[in-house]
């Protein structure tokens, strides 16, 4: 199997699995990141998809935890993935993996997984 077509499945997976319920719901505060299990937000999901990624021989250098802002204002989480067919977008919102200037977000910031460091994004 390709990697598109395994994160295209995690993603689907991820995505029909996890019921959206905000931080201040679950945990009483504004901001908690955790893998997503029953229950979570979008930086939720996105760790989830993350290590079932990681767990199907991704490298960490393919997987960037990305910050922008959607068409209705709110920050939002996705995961940024590379695959055999390219960068692909992971996102709660979306069924399918899509390509990042095709999402329609302002972007904000990666997280490189090997240094642990922020980026400034462009697409």
């Amino acid at each position: 199997m390709n990697s598109h077509s395994i994160a295209e499945r995690i993603n689907s997976n991820v995505n029909a699995s996890v019921q959206y319920k905000t931080d201040l719901e679950q945990y009483s505060k504004p901001e908690y990141w955790v893998e997503a299990n029953t229950f979570g937000d979008c930086e939720d999901y996105a760790l989830r998809k993350r290590e079932l990624l990681l767990e199907s021989g991704f490298a960490r250098k393919d997987l960037h935890l990305a910050c922008c802002w959607c068409e209705t204002g709110d920050y939002h989480c996705v995961l940024l993935c590379r695959t055999d067919k390219g960068w692909f977008v992971l996102d709660n919102r979306h069924p399918l993996p899509m390509i990042p200037k095709q999402c329609g977000y302002a972007w904000d910031k990666a997280l490189d997984e090997v240094d642990g460091k922020w980026y400034a994004l462009s697409f």
